[in-house]
């Protein structure tokens, strides 16, 4: 079963990040007026596709759409359409269960998510096309900020009326009320016209919820289902917020903070209302307490952050039980498979690997992962984007089975009952010939024909199709380390690591009382117009560059390095001898922080 950091079910964590952007303050002390007056005039809406993964399947194939539907993923119905839910079929419902429940139904295998990831990001799309502020929230679900757009409309087209449902709200009062809240009444509209324009593009029919925040829009979208919507007034927040009832209703309780909460006694929304704020601040802190605070008392002034491209993708799969090293082996080469390919599409090149386990607990059976992660070495990183992706997963493969022995107990019996592996920290590549620095630039075929008097390294046979590890190769024919400026110094994130350097292990071996004697560098080139023009000067080189690698480089890569250490200047001076001993060292340990800063030096320090 595939999933990506983006696309996994709602949890604690993620409505945390999404809630707690803006540093919530606690109705208790009370928002400025300007605040609240801001706050009161967003025009937030929440939408939540109908079953996606059933309507997904029926618009594949639509002799489905009538047919009580479920989706199978393992032994468990993930989700069904609602001509199976009139039968009594759930989600999540052990297939057996359901068969029992609706013998009809009809299962389809749903765990590969290909077909649903795709159809989700075109609802994305499509939202965009309408609105630049779109954050998604899962597969199914999308925030959309229609504020400007409606302080946009409202001179020109005011809403007499609201579109949908207006929760707690009569239609005769909802009329009235329109005039008092014209915003909402004309966000209503906006949001039908997304729904129809979602249902008219795609087949697909979905719910939303218009309010004044991201928490109140996602509560009330719910309220009215399916393929319906609901407003609700800032007079109402208190009426949806009491008719939650436990506290897992809200949104950002998870069942960590709900089973601390219940150690205090709390147990309902109302337990959390009025409970003492410095009562919750001394068993959780002052910035969760004031957090949770606030969402119960239905305040949330974070913003809807535009979500762009994931900034992770994952592969996970569950089972009831795996208890043998050879079977996990199997099982995270082959969600290996899959993700590398996922991430060759991509394009973008991940710089963490995370990998994720779940151990079997009798008493706490869906929230006991554990995970751990580290940095992708360069050169693997490289091969994930590039054609040889299947040797990046044998190497991946070797590092997950490192974070895995830090898990993992292999010499005891152990109970797995699912693995995720991620790659984060997605990074767009940018053509090297437009970053300055980029060692694949100086590797570029050149304009004009080469002259015959450059020196051997500029003979070799490099074309307008060599790779980044291509260039590497020569670099280390010449005895000068590939390691990557991006990764340059980098260290280990936190204390799990398990991976190989990223490259191999500089020299500091000392430098040659002469190293610093001038060196001449001349470069001859015939242009388009057959002039020939030949450029020499005379320069130090900086103390950390072997003089005989330099010398082998190409003419012009020479000339721009030495044009790059003349800008540099003073970061460059040797230190002087008579100095003491300690600040020479603290002098030493600077410039190597410099020099990984700039990193173009690394690739030229003496073998």
């Amino acid at each position: 079963m595939e999933s990506s950091e983006d696309e996994m079910e709602v949890d604690e964590t993620d409505w945390k990040q999404h809630l707690t952007d803006s540093h919530l303050t606690c109705r208790v002390s009370g928002p400025s007026l300007s605040k609240r007056l801001t706050l009161a005039h967003r025009v937030i809406l929440h939408f939540d596709l109908d079953c996606f993964y059933a309507q997904v399947e029926m618009i594949r194939n639509p002799a489905l759409r009538d047919v009580p539907l479920g989706i199978q993923q393992k032994y468990i119905v993930v989700t069904c359409n609602y001509v199976a839910r009139q039968q009594g079929v759930t989600k999540l419902m052990s297939v057996t269960d359901a068969k029992q429940k609706c013998p009809q139904l009809v299962l389809v295998k749903g765990e590969d998510l290909t077909h649903y990831r795709e159809t989700s990001y075109q609802v994305t799309e499509l939202l965009l096309s309408f609105c630049p502020l779109v954050e998604r929230l899962g597969f199914d679900e999308n925030f959309v900020d229609i504020t400007e757009i409606i302080q946009k409309r409202l001179p020109c087209t005011p809403a007499s009326s609201f579109k949908g449902y207006v929760y707690s709200t009569s239609t005769e009062a909802a009329e009235i009320k329109a005039s008092f809240h014209p915003e909402l009444a004309l966000g209503s509209h906006v949001a039908a016209e997304l729904r129809e324009a979602i249902r008219d593009r795609l087949g697909l029919t979905s719910c939303a919820g218009v309010a004044t925040s991201k928490l109140l829009a996602k509560l009330v979208s719910g309220t009215f289902k399916p393929n319906q919507q609901t407003t609700l007034l800032p007079e109402n927040v208190d009426d949806i917020m009491g008719s939650l009832g436990g506290l897992r209703k809200i949104p950002g309780v998870g069942h960590q903070t709900a089973k601390r909460l219940q150690a205090l006694g709390l147990v309902s929304v109302s337990d959390l209302q009025l409970f003492p704020l410095t009562a919750l601040i001394i068993e959780l802190g002052s910035p969760c307490a004031a957090h949770l605070k606030n969402l119960s008392l239905g305040v949330d002034d974070s913003p809807v952050n535009p979500t762009g491209a994931p900034q992770s993708l994952s592969d996970e799969d569950s089972f009831k039980k795996m208890s043998r090293v050879k079977e996990v082996m199997d099982k995270i080469q082959q969600l290996l498979g899959s993700l590398v390919e996922r991430m060759r599409k991509d394009g973008r090149q991940p710089q963490t690997f995370r990998l994720s386990v779940r151990k079997y607990s009798a008493s706490n059976k869906w929230c006991s992962r554990e995970s751990r992660q580290c940095p992708i070495p360069n050169h693997v990183g490289h091969k994930l984007t590039s054609a040889s992706g299947d040797d990046a997963s044998a190497q991946l493969l070797s590092l997950a089975m490192k974070l895995f022995s830090k898990m993992v107990d292999t010499a005891a019996p152990f109970h797995l009952t699912l693995i995720n592996v991620c790659f984060s920290n997605l990074q767009t590549r940018a053509p090297a010939a437009s970053i300055r620095g980029s060692i694949t630039s100086f590797f570029a075929p050149s304009a004009c024909p080469q002259s015959p008097r450059q020196s051997p390294v500029a003979h070799s046979n490099i074309d307008s199709s060599t790779s980044v590890n291509g260039a590497e190769d020569r670099l280390c024919s010449l005895g000068v380390s590939p390691l990557s400026p991006e990764n340059a110094g980098k260290s280990p994130i936190g204390r799990d690591v398990a991976s190989p350097q990223a490259g191999p292990t500089q020299s500091t071996s000392s430098v040659p009382a002469d190293a610093s004697r001038p060196v001449t560098a001349s470069r001859s080139s015939t242009c388009s117009s057959g002039r020939d023009a030949d450029i020499t000067a005379t320069h130090r080189l900086p103390p950390n560059v072997d003089p005989q690698v330099f010398s082998q480089l190409p003419a012009n890569l020479q000339t721009e390095l030495i044009r790059e250490w003349e800008q540099r200047g003073p970061v460059l001076k040797i230190p002087i001898l008579s100095r003491k001993p300690g600040r020479q060292a603290k002098e030493k340990k600077g410039t190597q922080r410099r020099s990984q800063a700039n990193s173009l030096l690394d690739y030229f320090k003496p073998a």
